[in-house]
């Protein structure tokens, strides 16, 4: 086999599903023949957990990044590890990459699509685009979004499902019970949760507004739990985090309507949680409110703890759903729309044990890292 040493590029503060995953598929890799460095923002979550993992990297000190500047730290990169594949993570990382190599055909690059494929035809694209050797994406959708609207080769295009550590969900023992004592669950009531940024495209709003359009019997039937932090935009001179406005704004919304009289005790604003499967072991239905999910690392962890998801009908949702089979789709913007959602699964409990463990089946066959690392260093070899 050819010797294959990658240089990831990834500039990023935040934390959210695109940061997390890559973070974890670069860790993966370490176990395989690939040699890596990655490119990332120094004091950033994705710099500290890759350093706490033994992964290589260059790390820049510089708060934003130029396409121009970012490019040229790619080629001295590339310069000074002898680098074989660029592996970009995010569409400005492409844009960089593809300039770092525009001369040089013989170091191949890898893109992740993990947004959505907007139309993208001008002619500056199409001169980018010829420079990507390979564009990855998990969801068979996007993929076919990415035909119609990208102006790449067909051949180009891979579909390499997310891979997840199928062994760490599992119930733990008394972990459900604990964490719904410590938020007052009551007996017969059922706990609907979300696992996301507290931001705006999230839906997390329209969530919390569902339960506007639910009587108060209903209420009393139900908590709903925003598990997640604030966007991360970086960090101040006096090096404290900073956040972006809006979801700084949404965030202390959510806050004082769990503390309005209707919603007290209804309605929880959790952190983001380290080992979170254990939160999702203790919800009784996901939901993921999104206005247009590319495709869901949260929607793929709560099916594989047998969870009926409640999503929005946009992006890769509805192909992770399954139409009915592993949930039910909401519309998008609407509360009222979550809200009947809720209804179904307070009158049909029966429909949602049959959908996650529907769910379930799925996820644990098209997600696992045996075969996602296999699909990579294949790639990359065959490039």
């Amino acid at each position: 086999m050819k010797p294959v040493r990658v240089l990831h590029v990834i500039h990023s503060y935040s934390w959210g599903g695109l940061e997390l995953y890559s973070t974890e598929l670069i860790i993966k890799l370490q176990n395989t023949s690939v040699e890596q460095w990655v490119l990332c923002f120094a004091g950033s979550r994705i710099a500290k957990e890759l350093h706490a993992a033994g992964v290589r990297t260059i790390e820049t000190s510089a708060k934003k990044l130029s396409k121009l500047k970012e490019a040229s730290l790619v080629r001295k990169a590339i310069s000074a590890h002898n680098i074989t594949h660029l592996h970009s993570h995010t569409r400005k990382d492409m844009w960089a990459t593809c300039v770092a190599r525009w001369f040089n055909g013989e170091i191949k690059h890898v893109y992740n699509l993990y947004m959505n494929a907007l139309p993208k035809q001008d002619f500056v694209h199409k001169a980018l685009f010829r420079r990507v050797d390979a564009l990855c994406s998990s969801s068979e959708d996007i993929l076919k979004d990415v035909r119609k609207n990208f102006p790449i080769a067909p051949e180009k295009l891979k579909l390499i499902r997310y891979g997840r550590e199928t062994d760490k969900f599992v119930s733990t023992p008394g972990a459900r019970d604990e964490i719904r004592q410590k938020f007052d669950v009551k007996p017969g009531q059922i706990v609907v949760g979300t696992l996301c940024r507290v931001d705006a495209g999230k839906g997390v709003r329209e969530l919390v507004e569902s339960l506007d359009y639910l009587s108060d019997e209903d209420i009393q039937k139900v908590q709903i739990w925003v598990i997640g932090d604030r966007t991360i935009v970086g960090h101040n001179d006096s090096g404290e985090t900073t956040y972006e406005p809006e979801s700084q704004a949404l965030y202390e919304w959510v806050q004082a309507r769990a503390a309005s009289d209707r919603l007290k005790g209804h309605l929880h604003q959790i952190p983001f949680q380290r080992e979170y499967v254990p939160y999702i072991e203790a919800l009784d239905i996901f939901t993921l409110a999104s206005y247009n999910e590319t495709y869901s690392l949260s929607v793929i962890d709560a099916m594989m703890m047998a969870k009926p998801v409640i999503g929005t009908n946009a992006g890769g949702t509805p192909e992770q759903v399954g139409g009915t089979e592993r949930g039910i789709l909401a519309e998008p913007r609407s509360g009222q729309s979550l809200a009947e959602c809720i209804r179904y699964y307070l009158k049909h409990p029966e429909k949602a044990h049959k959908h996650g463990e529907k769910g379930r089946e799925w996820a644990l066959h098209n997600h696992n890292w045996p075969n996602t690392l296999k699909h990579f260093t294949e790639l990359y070899q065959k490039l």
